[in-house]
This record gives structure tokens, sequence and C-alpha cells, in this order.
């Protein structure tokens, strides 16, 4: 059995839709990243005033917070862009699933429309819309023994 390989295109059958639901993941999640990183900010230079109260080091203790913030900033770019790309493959992996049998059912109904009552929809193993599809073979079978009688 040869195994299929799969284009961008053959995932992307809504592209629109696809797209913009992954980018709705992204602003929900980026929005809290941002809400988390302000409590965090906050806090962080509370504490960093504080230890400036409490020491006479003041240029030291900011090189070494602007180093570690540097670090910090940097780490935090780079989990944001494969973040970014994840959600994006994830969420058309998934929407995949979902928009893909709108494609069988479609092809199916067109079927019926013009008489092909022995046509069947046939979807993939982990398709959503499973119960639908048994329902419209189902309705198709129903039209062919009435055609027959």
């Amino acid at each position: 059995m040869a195994a299929h390989k799969r284009k961008l295109s053959n995932f992307l059958l809504q592209p629109l839709l696809q797209i913009r639901l992954g980018l709705y993941a992204i602003i929900l999640s980026l929005g809290f990243c941002v809400s988390v990183v302000g409590i965090f900010y906050f806090n962080f230079y509370r504490f960093y005033d504080l230890v400036l109260e409490l020491t006479d080091l003041r240029d030291e203790v900011t090189e070494i917070l602007q180093s570690y913030v540097q670090g910090l900033t940097l780490w935090l770019g780079v989990i944001l862009g494969v973040y970014f790309i994840l959600t994006v493959t994830v969420s058309i992996f998934f929407t995949h699933k979902l928009v893909g049998p709108t494609y069988a059912f479609r092809r199916h109904i067109r079927e019926l429309m013009r008489g092909n009552y022995t046509s069947r929809v046939v979807l993939r193993k982990h398709d959503a819309f499973q119960e639908v599809a048994d329902d419209l073979n189902e309705l198709a079978a129903t039209l062919e023994q009435t055609r027959r009688r």
C-alpha cells in the first residue's frame, strides 16, 4: 500500500476559515500571555526597587537585570515564533478533519440530485461527522429502494 503524500493545498480546503481559526487561538493565547507577563513585569520591578533600596549597588544590579531581561526576551521571542507556527499547523490539521467531510457531503448530494442513488459518502477514519455520513448513506439507500419499486 503506497503512502499518500499530501500537499499543503490538500489540507487548506477553506484557507480563510482554517487560518482564521488558528489566528483566533493565537490572539486569545497572546492576550493571556500579555496578562501573565504584565503581572510578572509589575511584580519584578517592585522587587527590583526593593533590592535597590536595600543595596548601594544600583549600576551593578541594573546591569545584571538588563542582561537577564535581554536573554529572557530572546527566548520568549523564539518560543512565541514556534508557538505561532505550531498553532496554525495544528489548526489547519484539525479543521481539515471538519472541513474535509463537507466536500464529500456536497459531492454526494450532487450525485443524489442527478439521480445516482448508488452513490455513498466515504469519509476518512478520523473525520468528523461520521453520523451525518451514515444518515446520508441511509437516505441514498432509501431513495434507491424507492426508485426500484
